[in-house]
């Protein structure tokens, strides 16, 4: 089924991204990229029909069970609502503030800027999504961090072409053939169909996936982690979601990949 989900998607997402691509553009929705180019932005809107189309696909083969439609029924809020606060921040946000802390600061100021509501909405969803799988306070908290942290870490590496998309497939692969449930693995193969077809052009820079898309395969991994894993592999995974952020915050991740050689070369590949 994973194959034919694959394809569905793929096929999708082909079809919608010149259309979409055209309609940002004479909309004059774009924005300068890191070398002054100007491309369409808010791209990562491709994923909503994806994911709508086969959701519809997916729950004629879950033959009216309550627990796997409410499954697909938590992926379908929690994507559409991170792509909803995204695409604002990619049509109105303020590019000269960024940074958690900054918006929070400002917040604190009495200004709400598009990046403090894409984090006071993606932690609310955060926390309603990690309460539904338990009662346990603990499990709660740790639900909600995995999937807000996880939601931020790809909005964290889309600051160059296609390093978003590669931070995303690599992870999904790892969680692909881990032991995680059919069903995830069924709607995590679908977002990784609309990675795979989007990426071609987002490696050249030809089109900017946005906070739209970015936060949409973030949240994707957030909940896959929340529902398959054991609570020891879950604080693992938060674990290095806090340390990366930690450093973030404080170093430029742009700085880091380029100064490491591995990196530097795995996220250069296919660019140039």
């Amino acid at each position: 089924m994973e194959i034919i989900i694959f394809f569905i998607s793929l096929v999708a997402t082909l079809i919608c991204i010149p259309f979409i691509k055209l309609m940002l553009v004479e909309s004059n929705i774009t924005r300068k990229n890191y070398k002054g180019d100007m491309i369409p932005v808010g791209m990562g809107i491709v994923i909503v029909p994806v994911i709508i189309i086969n959701s519809i696909f997916l729950n004629f083969f879950i033959n009216n069970d309550i627990e796997k439609q409410k499954i697909l029924l938590i992926f379908l809020v929690g994507i559409m609502t991170m792509a909803s606060v995204g695409l604002i921040d990619d049509l109105i946000g303020d590019r000269n503030q960024t940074g958690l802390k900054g918006h929070i600061i400002y917040l604190f100021k009495g200004k709400l800027t598009t990046g403090a509501l894409k984090a006071l909405i993606g932690g609310l969803i955060s926390l309603f999504i990690g309460s539904l799988f338990t009662s346990n306070v603990i499990e709660i908290l740790v639900n909600t961090l995995i999937i807000a942290l996880f939601t931020n870490f790809i909005n964290l590496l889309d600051l160059r072409p296609g390093r978003a998309l590669k931070g995303f497939l690599i992870i999904s692969i790892l969680f692909i053939i881990s032991s995680i449930s059919s069903q995830a693995r069924a709607i995590l193969t679908s977002v990784v169909a609309y990675a795979v077809g989007s990426f071609p052009q987002d490696i050249k820079g030809k089109i900017m996936m946005g906070d739209v898309g970015s936060n949409a395969l973030g949240i994707t991994l957030g909940i896959v982690t929340i529902i398959s894993y054991t609570m020891t592999v879950k604080y693992f995974i938060l674990a290095l979601l806090i340390i990366i952020h930690i450093i973030t915050e404080k170093y430029s991740l742009t700085s880091i990949i380029e100064n490491n050689s591995v990196l530097n070369f795995m996220d250069k590949l296919g660019r140039l």
